[in-house]
């Protein structure tokens, strides 16, 4: 479908891409992966036509269609349901000839097309897409230019969710999402009916989305079969080959293996132990990548004596004017706990954390800190506060005004800081630098408690499994808010969650969290669905559908129905017959499973279908 031969770009005169060669064919989910600055979002910018090659050629088969988001922020007077239908750009164009009601063949032609498109059930289409990335039933008639700017890239993400494309690119799309809405988006594509290109530092999200990795590393791409895991496990089954590599990968297992024995004799929830374990395990067999690849690490060190209760909040409130986020909560963090918070974006974890370190007041109830407690806050918009004129050694001078030169630069080449690079002004670095150097210096304090806000964003996924590493072993307490589910997993023994003014201990683990959240969802898109079926889209409502071509789908329809209910049946009653797990395979079985879940969802799409079908035939 797409083919890339001999590509290469040069940025600023210095080559990023070197002669690469790429093939994506229909239905492929790729992960496009490499460290920050190697030219991951510069590929897709060359793949849509925004800039082009200095060499080589891109051609896109004759006919096929590319969607992507745009990464500006949007300025418009539409409300936002209207916004994201106009991403349908063929269902539009159906429209403008169906609103000129001049009955003519090319007219009996679009209404034919219109209906082959759902066009009826674009409205509700839209409506499910904005609820699954986290507007509420009331925003939908909002207008655009009343969104902040995170919540207008989420309209431009459901803008390009909403068009019919065979090729959708998508650059860091979990970027200005909250776990919630990264976990309805990683469902919606595992289902998307065309090809994929997804640029991300989230390995959980890969994992679910992509089945081939293509790595960009000296310039080059490479293809790998499967999801980011196999990609890494590939890259460590070569990379342990090396005798240097080999030995090092070794001390790191012996770490871990002594880590895991100590977590196991302070476990008390079986559950979140087992979970723990596995991420503890999956980090042990990426350790030989970061090894020979010579990556940085991030040792963050907390102080050899603790006192046991480190904060207190006592009937603790906050709101902001009426709006109201906590109310009467009371909360004890004692040493080595390792919390993260859990909720959806505007329930107030990242005021909590502001709360915790004292850089906002509570508007009633206290907050008490023990005496002489070391906190250590991370959060983005502190990189804003970094010295753009000032290099990391000056900023760490400032901190260690005694400390010798030699001591800071050997401390700063731990996090990556070495030859020239601490040298040079902050302006000059990458978010990904910046966050960085934010770390060693908050590393520097040796805090007794960690409080961080999204701390992996900027973060390339190498990047990401070096701080995982370095919490992991940090002993210090830890409340952490964070999309990253990868770091979640590792890190985190407690889940509390931040929810109808309330902060509560969640009892369970993340796939119990995401079920929740699943049942929940699944009552607000029916409550979504009955308001769109009431107030459709204002193109829609003068379009008027044909009475008898109603009639006549809806007869295929239910011929449909017939057919598939048998197929379900015949599925189910093969698994639920014993002879079949006898005579089958299990691979066959496993396929069997397959052809079960997707009947299931097909009976469920077409009794949809039938019941707005009928819907319309009553109007």
């Amino acid at each position: 479908m797409l083919e890339i031969q001999h590509l290469t770009y040069l940025q600023n005169g210095i080559t990023l891409l070197k002669n690469v060669d790429l093939q994506i064919s229909a239905n492929q989910r790729i992960g496009l992966v490499g460290q920050n600055g190697c030219g991951k979002s510069t590929l897709l910018k060359l793949i849509r036509g925004a800039i082009q090659p200095d060499a080589g050629d891109i051609n896109l088969q004759t006919g096929k269609t590319i969607a992507y988001v745009e990464q500006e922020t949007i300025h418009s007077d539409q409300n936002a349901i209207e916004f994201v239908l106009d991403g349908d750009i063929e269902l539009r164009r159906l429209e403008k000839i169906l609103l000129q009601g001049k009955h003519d063949a090319i007219w009996f032609e679009a209404q034919q097309q219109y209906e082959a498109l759902n066009g009826y059930s674009a409205p509700a289409r839209a409506a499910q897409l904005l609820n699954g990335l986290g507007f509420a039933t009331d925003a939908l008639e909002q207008l655009v230019n009343h969104f902040s700017g995170g919540w207008r890239m989420r309209l431009n993400l459901a803008r390009a969710l909403m068009r019919r494309a065979d090729l959708l690119l998508l650059d860091e799309p979990t970027n200005h999402l909250d776990l919630e809405a990264t976990l309805w988006l990683e469902q919606y594509l595992s289902h998307y009916p065309g090809s994929l290109i997804i640029v991300s530092h989230d390995r959980e999200f890969l994992n679910a989305c992509v089945n081939r990795i293509a790595h960009i590393d000296n310039f080059k791409i490479d293809t790998y079969t499967g999801n980011y895991d196999d990609f890494q496990n590939a890259r460590a089954e070569r990379l342990v080959q090396h005798a240097h590599a080999f030995q090092q990968y070794q001390k790191k297992i012996a770490h871990m293996e002594n880590f895991v024995r100590r977590f196991r004799a302070k476990a008390t929830k079986a559950k979140q132990a087992q979970s723990r374990i596995k991420a503890l395990e999956r980090l042990t067999r990426i350790m030989p990548v970061h090894v020979e690849d010579g990556h940085f690490e991030l040792p963050l060190e907390a102080p050899e004596r603790s006192p046991h209760v480190l904060l207190r909040t006592t009937e603790l409130s906050f709101g902001y004017g009426s709006h109201l986020l906590y109310h009467n909560v009371n909360l004890v963090l004692e040493a080595g706990s390792r919390i993260a918070l859990l909720g959806a974006n505007g329930t107030g974890k990242s005021t909590l954390i502001k709360l915790l370190t004292g850089e906002i007041k509570p508007t009633s109830g206290t907050v008490e800190r023990t005496p002489n407690l070391n906190i250590g806050y991370f959060a983005q918009h502190l990189l804003e506060n970094l010295n753009n004129h000032a290099t990391p050694l000056q900023h760490l001078q400032k901190l260690a005004p005694q400390q010798t030169e030699l001591n800071l630069r050997n401390f700063l080449g731990r996090f990556g800081f070495g030859s020239d690079s601490e040298n040079r002004a902050v302006v000059s670095f990458s978010g990904g630098e910046k966050s960085r150097l934010a770390l060693a210096l908050l590393a520097w304090q040796k805090p007794h408690l960690l409080l961080m806000d999204e701390p992996t964003n900027h973060l390339d996924l190498d990047m990401r499994d070096a701080l995982t590493l370095a919490l992991e072993v940090y002993a210090g307490a830890i409340v952490i808010v964070s999309h990253d589910r990868s770091l979640i997993r590792a890190v985190a023994e407690e889940l509390w969650l931040v929810i109808d003014n309330k902060i509560q201990l969640f009892e369970g683990d993340l796939d119990d969290y995401q079920h929740w959240i699943e049942v929940r969802r699944s009552a607000e898109a029916q409550k979504i669905r009955s308001s769109s079926q009431k107030t459709p889209s204002k193109s829609a409502i003068a379009v008027k559908p044909n009475k008898k071509a109603l009639l006549n789908k809806q007869l295929k329809l239910e011929a449909a129905l017939t057919t598939a209910q048998r197929e379900l049946d015949e599925a189910r009653h093969r698994l639920a017959d014993p002879a079949t797990y006898i005579t089958y395979t299990r691979d066959e079985i496993a396929q069997l499973n397959v052809i079960h879940a997707a009947l299931e969802k097909k009976m469920t799409q077409l009794e949809d279908n039938w019941l707005e079908l009928e819907l319309a035939l009553e109007k």
